[in-house]
């Protein structure tokens, strides 16, 4: 087998192993709107298991990287996409860790629906995101950072908008407990707008693949300052 032939299938082993990781963020969101909108704690629970599986993953997805690179002594689009899946390797671990706090957010609270409903239109949003950062990891010599810009400025209005709707409900709350329940479904769909910014950011490591570049795609919150901030569950 030629040089070019061992290199082509260490990339194809780099994609298909990057695309596996991706699925299972995927599944881990779809299992967590289902658990979020039928009370399924079961599945919940699986979500927050099924975490520790995503992490182990990533870690071996990198260590397989990392020795391609060395053993092949890549250079110039091979190289970049090698180095480049490795952060979005990283982007996709840290979308599902928001997954795995929704979920127990579930568990913790096994909330009403009036107190879901905030979270649940986002859900669709990020996982059309997810399905397309998914299909451009096969073609990212194509640009579609517009599109993925488009998707997260839906999520953020739609914080936006929510916020205001949710703070006035918990002024009006009849206990403690309801405003408690309020503020934390406030910050489970703040954890779906970060989502949709990393996602942002998988768009620009796929730029940098293309182009050799990195250039902001548009700027993002600064967490540490933001109000709804907190440790990760």
């Amino acid at each position: 087998m030629s040089i070019n032939k061992i290199l082509d299938h260490d990339v194809d082993v780099i994609k298909d192993q990057l695309d596996g990781l991706i699925k299972k963020v995927e599944k881990q969101y779809n299992d967590t709107y289902e658990a979020l909108t039928k009370k399924d704690y079961k599945l919940a629970q699986k979500v927050v298991d099924n975490d520790k599986k995503i992490n182990e993953q990533q870690n071996e997805f990198i260590s397989t990287v990392l020795w391609k690179i060395a053993k092949q002594n890549m250079v110039a689009g091979d190289l970049r996409f090698a180095i480049g899946s490795v952060l979005i390797a990283r982007e996709i671990r840290k979308i599902a860790s928001y997954a795995k706090a929704v979920s127990y957010f579930v568990l913790d609270y096994e909330p009403d629906i009036k107190y879901t409903e905030i979270i649940e239109q986002n859900f669709d949003i990020v996982l059309q995101m997810l399905d397309l950062i998914n299909n451009l990891i096969d073609r990212s010599d194509v640009d579609l950072s517009k599109k993925v810009e488009g998707f997260e400025e839906e999520v953020n209005q739609a914080f936006v908008q929510t916020r205001s709707k949710i703070i006035d409900r918990m002024r009006h709350s009849e206990s403690d407990q309801e405003a408690l329940l309020l503020y934390t479904s406030l910050r489970q769909l703040k954890k779906l707008e970060r989502a949709a910014d990393h996602m942002v950011g998988i768009q620009e490591i796929l730029n940098f693949i293309r182009t050799g570049k990195f250039q902001e795609i548009s700027p993002r919150d600064d967490e540490s300052d933001d109000v709804l901030d907190e440790t990760q569950d």
